[in-house]
């Protein structure tokens, strides 16, 4: 019912940047529109140009489009200056452009900084007495390599491109599970897990998940409750699926499974 594109550019092209994606072909069905389609491949976009590293997403559209120029207008896009392509010369095209938030794809020579962020991450368990988990050893690079493989490691970076916080995953059942979400305390309480979270929510509501679960710790504040406002609910034992079953059960055996474990679930609709 409706289709999109990007395409990735460079600042060899007129008027544009290194780390450009330019939106291309974007079309709804005249039977399918008024039902948030739109915006929804405008999200997949938005989001798969970011995975590949792409920093900000430009578009031309002509002046005769005005429920296009209000879609782009009410989801965070300015007009451009840049002007490029084959109308940059006439006044029929509007050009509009929007920053990506910092997230991609980990890339393989990022592995052992990721170890590092869990490490960090892990000290304020040492502050409430939890040190078995402070010290508790990263995902091996072969265990973040699988993730790697999958297209299902995430970072978020800074300024230099320099990962300072990460996500992984994998599926199980019929949900996507989060296996690790990490933020460097140099970057903590600005929202990098929650935008980690909604980030890998969307793509996986979009590929047909009907869920998002993780298994935490119950009573440390910066994991089930903090988990709470972002939208997931504690699983009882009843509600546990197969394989999530399994993962939990094999954490509550390990040494850290002395302080309560629970899983958790958020929907994708």
């Amino acid at each position: 019912m409706g289709i999109g594109g990007w395409r990735a550019h460079d600042s060899s092209h007129r008027g544009l940047r290194d780390g450009d994606a330019e939106i291309k072909r974007m079309y709804v069905r005249a039977d399918a529109r008024r039902r948030g389609i739109a915006r929804r491949v405008l999200d997949a976009l938005e989001r798969t140009a970011a995975d590949a590293g792409r920093r900000r997403m430009i578009l031309e559209t002509g002046l005769e489009q005005p429920e296009a120029i209000a879609m782009y207008a009410s989801t965070g896009y300015d007009p451009m200056p840049e002007r490029y392509g084959h109308y940059a010369d006439t006044e029929v095209a509007l050009y509009f452009c929007k920053d990506l938030p910092p997230i991609r794809l980990a890339t393989e020579h990022e592995l052992p900084v990721l170890q590092d962020i869990e490490r960090a991450a892990g000290q304020p368990f040492a502050d409430i007495g939890m040190s078995l988990v402070a010290d508790d050893e990263p995902p091996t690079i072969a265990e973040l390599r699988t993730h790697l493989d999958a297209a299902r490691c995430w970072v978020w970076v800074d300024d230099e491109n320099l990962p300072v916080g990460y996500l992984v995953a994998a599926d199980v059942d019929d949900a996507l599970n989060i296996e690790q979400v990490s933020v460097h305390p140099d970057a903590a309480r600005r929202g990098v897990g929650r935008a980690l979270i909604d980030h890998v929510a969307a793509g996986a509501r979009d590929r047909g998940c009907a869920a998002l679960t993780l298994t935490t710790f119950r009573d440390v504040p910066w994991n089930a409750p903090y988990y709470e406002r972002l939208g997931f609910d504690v699983l009882d034992d009843s509600r546990l699926t197969p394989e999530l079953e399994t993962i939990l059960a094999a954490e509550r055996a390990r040494d850290i499974g002395q302080w309560p474990r629970v899983a958790m679930v958020r929907a994708l609709d």
